[in-house]
């Protein structure tokens, strides 16, 4: 039987806990202050903890991604982060993947993502859609981000 070498060795990718909360936060902070992804105050972190999974590599947190239902039948795919040392080795991947499943298993039909990073969830099946049909998302929770008006994130669905 052949042996992982390190850098083919998977995650463990389990729903979060309250004890992940600052490691998520720790997670996300670098890559919203390099402006490729937007903050999450800990506080929005434990108000939707529900929503999170999360990768551990032994005791490190090494990825994260949220799945957040949105009204009538949609969910967001959104605080998708993964380490630099695990960047290009599929855990990104395997989080949507995750992600999407639950989507499907809750009766989801149709999942979107707004991104820096198009090229990814397009090799995951997402289409680049307009902003406004993102609706609810836009009247609920986008005009409380700081880049509203100068929003530079691409809206993307997929159906399920």
């Amino acid at each position: 039987m052949a042996q992982l070498t390190e850098s083919q060795a998977p995650a463990l990718i389990r729903a979060a806990t309250l004890f992940d909360a600052g490691a998520i936060s720790r997670l996300i902070e670098p890559f919203a202050r390099a402006d490729q992804m937007l903050p999450r105050p800990i506080a929005d972190i434990i108000e939707n903890l529900r929503d999170y999974k999360v990768a551990f590599d032994g005791d490190e947190l090494v990825g994260v991604a949220a799945l957040h239902l949105m009204p009538p039948d949609t969910a967001e795919v959104r605080a998708l982060a993964v380490a630099d040392s695990w960047q290009g080795r599929g855990l990104g991947r395997e989080l949507v993947e995750r992600c999407l499943d639950e989507a499907r298993s809750l009766g989801i039909r149709q999942a979107f993502t707004l991104t820096l990073q198009p090229g990814f969830f397009e090799r995951l099946g997402f289409t680049v859609s307009e902003r406004d049909s993102l609706t609810h998302k836009v009247w609920t929770e986008c005009y409380k981000c700081p880049k509203y008006d100068r929003c530079d994130e691409i809206a993307m669905t997929v159906d399920l």
